[in-house]
Protein backbone atom coordinates (compact mmCIF):
# COMPACT_ATOMS: atom_id res chain seq x y z
CA UNK A 1 0.00 0.00 0.00
CA UNK A 2 1.11 3.65 -0.77
CA UNK A 3 1.90 5.68 2.14
CA UNK A 4 0.23 8.26 0.43
CA UNK A 5 -3.09 7.16 1.25
CA UNK A 6 -5.19 7.89 3.99
CA UNK A 7 -5.72 5.05 6.30
CA UNK A 8 -9.46 3.85 6.83
CA UNK A 9 -10.60 4.22 10.69
CA UNK A 10 -10.79 0.77 12.58
CA UNK A 11 -8.06 -1.82 13.93
CA UNK A 12 -5.17 -2.31 11.69
CA UNK A 13 -5.11 -6.11 10.86
CA UNK A 14 -2.49 -7.52 8.82
CA UNK A 15 -1.18 -10.42 8.26
CA UNK A 16 2.81 -11.83 7.95
CA UNK A 17 3.38 -13.61 4.58
CA UNK A 18 -0.06 -13.38 3.31
CA UNK A 19 -0.14 -12.50 -0.77
CA UNK A 20 -2.27 -9.41 -0.18
CA UNK A 21 -1.74 -8.54 3.44
CA UNK A 22 1.46 -10.00 4.19
CA UNK A 23 3.80 -7.71 5.87
CA UNK A 24 7.12 -10.05 5.38
CA UNK A 25 5.92 -10.91 1.99
CA UNK A 26 8.54 -9.52 -0.51
CA UNK A 27 6.63 -10.39 -3.47
CA UNK A 28 3.16 -9.59 -1.86
CA UNK A 29 1.05 -6.23 -2.04
CA UNK A 30 1.15 -5.51 1.79
CA UNK A 31 -1.99 -4.18 2.15
CA UNK A 32 -3.47 -3.56 5.54
CA UNK A 33 -7.12 -3.92 6.55
CA UNK A 34 -8.95 -1.68 9.45
CA UNK A 35 -11.39 -3.44 10.74
CA UNK A 36 -14.24 -0.72 12.96
CA UNK A 37 -15.83 -3.44 14.67
CA UNK A 38 -18.72 -4.21 11.52
CA UNK A 39 -17.07 -3.91 8.71
CA UNK A 40 -13.27 -4.08 6.81
CA UNK A 41 -12.11 -1.62 4.62
CA UNK A 42 -8.72 -0.85 2.91
CA UNK A 43 -7.23 1.06 0.56
CA UNK A 44 -5.04 0.21 -2.51
CA UNK A 45 -3.34 1.73 -5.37
CA UNK A 46 -1.69 -0.28 -8.21
CA UNK A 47 1.10 -1.06 -10.20
CA UNK A 48 1.30 -1.68 -13.88
CA UNK A 49 3.21 -4.90 -13.32
CA UNK A 50 -0.29 -6.49 -11.93
CA UNK A 51 -2.16 -5.23 -14.92
CA UNK A 52 -4.07 -7.77 -17.71
CA UNK A 53 -4.73 -5.28 -20.86
CA UNK A 54 -2.63 -1.71 -21.09
CA UNK A 55 -3.34 0.03 -17.33
CA UNK A 56 -6.32 -2.08 -16.43
CA UNK A 57 -5.49 -4.17 -13.03
CA UNK A 58 -6.32 -7.33 -13.66
CA UNK A 59 -9.76 -9.03 -12.52
CA UNK A 60 -7.90 -11.44 -10.78
CA UNK A 61 -6.24 -8.95 -8.61
CA UNK A 62 -9.58 -7.84 -8.03
CA UNK A 63 -10.83 -10.96 -6.70
CA UNK A 64 -8.02 -11.63 -4.80
CA UNK A 65 -8.75 -8.22 -2.81
CA UNK A 66 -12.42 -9.13 -2.39
CA UNK A 67 -11.91 -12.17 -0.86
CA UNK A 68 -8.70 -11.35 1.29
CA UNK A 69 -11.26 -8.19 2.50
CA UNK A 70 -14.21 -10.62 3.67
CA UNK A 71 -12.14 -13.45 4.72
CA UNK A 72 -10.45 -10.30 7.71
CA UNK A 73 -13.86 -9.17 7.78
CA UNK A 74 -14.73 -13.48 9.09
CA UNK A 75 -11.48 -13.15 11.77
CA UNK A 76 -11.38 -9.98 12.61
CA UNK A 77 -14.12 -10.22 15.45
CA UNK A 78 -13.02 -14.12 16.23
CA UNK A 79 -15.31 -15.86 14.27
CA UNK A 80 -12.76 -18.99 12.18
CA UNK A 81 -14.00 -19.91 9.27
CA UNK A 82 -13.09 -20.45 5.55
CA UNK A 83 -13.90 -19.72 2.06
CA UNK A 84 -16.53 -22.08 0.25
CA UNK A 85 -17.12 -19.74 -2.50
CA UNK A 86 -17.38 -16.31 -4.09
CA UNK A 87 -19.06 -15.07 -6.95
CA UNK A 88 -17.88 -11.51 -8.20
CA UNK A 89 -19.85 -9.24 -10.44
CA UNK A 90 -16.89 -6.47 -12.34
CA UNK A 91 -19.04 -3.43 -13.07
CA UNK A 92 -16.30 -1.57 -14.54
CA UNK A 93 -11.96 -1.82 -14.52
CA UNK A 94 -9.55 -0.39 -11.96
CA UNK A 95 -6.65 1.76 -13.77
CA UNK A 96 -3.25 1.25 -12.72
CA UNK A 97 -2.26 4.05 -10.23
CA UNK A 98 -5.71 4.91 -9.13
CA UNK A 99 -6.50 4.67 -5.68
CA UNK A 100 -9.23 1.81 -5.37
CA UNK A 101 -11.41 1.58 -1.74
CA UNK A 102 -12.66 -1.45 -0.65
CA UNK A 103 -15.15 -2.27 1.92
CA UNK A 104 -16.85 -5.50 3.58
CA UNK A 105 -19.76 -6.58 5.57
CA UNK A 106 -21.57 -9.48 7.10
CA UNK A 107 -24.87 -10.08 5.30
CA UNK A 108 -25.38 -13.20 7.42
CA UNK A 109 -24.08 -14.99 10.48
CA UNK A 110 -24.86 -18.91 11.72
CA UNK A 111 -22.68 -21.36 13.15
CA UNK A 112 -23.00 -23.91 9.49
CA UNK A 113 -22.67 -20.20 7.06
CA UNK A 114 -20.87 -16.77 7.15
CA UNK A 115 -22.13 -14.68 4.28
CA UNK A 116 -20.66 -11.27 2.90
CA UNK A 117 -19.88 -8.86 0.45
CA UNK A 118 -17.46 -6.54 -0.77
CA UNK A 119 -17.39 -3.78 -2.58
CA UNK A 120 -14.86 -2.42 -4.62
CA UNK A 121 -14.77 1.22 -6.20
CA UNK A 122 -11.99 3.81 -7.75
CA UNK A 123 -11.09 7.12 -6.51
CA UNK A 124 -13.95 8.92 -8.03
CA UNK A 125 -16.62 6.90 -6.09
CA UNK A 126 -17.70 5.03 -8.89
CA UNK A 127 -18.19 0.91 -8.50
CA UNK A 128 -16.24 -1.19 -9.96
CA UNK A 129 -17.17 -4.34 -8.71
CA UNK A 130 -19.27 -6.46 -5.96
CA UNK A 131 -17.90 -9.74 -4.77
CA UNK A 132 -20.39 -12.36 -2.10
CA UNK A 133 -18.38 -14.55 -0.26
CA UNK A 134 -19.49 -17.82 1.77
CA UNK A 135 -17.72 -19.02 4.43
CA UNK A 136 -17.31 -22.14 6.30
CA UNK A 137 -17.51 -21.58 9.66
CA UNK A 138 -15.10 -24.18 12.35
CA UNK A 139 -14.33 -24.47 15.79
CA UNK A 140 -11.95 -22.48 18.05
CA UNK A 141 -10.52 -25.94 18.88
CA UNK A 142 -9.96 -26.94 15.01
CA UNK A 143 -8.46 -23.30 14.33
CA UNK A 144 -5.13 -24.23 16.06
CA UNK A 145 -4.40 -25.83 12.57
CA UNK A 146 -3.88 -22.31 11.32
CA UNK A 147 -0.82 -20.49 12.63
CA UNK A 148 -1.30 -17.24 14.51
CA UNK A 149 -0.63 -14.61 11.89
CA UNK A 150 -1.69 -11.37 12.77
Amino acid sequence: MSDSLAAPKGKKIQARNCFVCGRENPRGLDIPFYFDGSSIAARYRSNKSLCGFDDIVHGGILFALADEAMMHLVWAPGLRAITAEVTMRFHGYAIAGDEISLKASFDECSPKLIKATCRIKNSAGTKIATARGKFLPFSREKSAIFKKTF
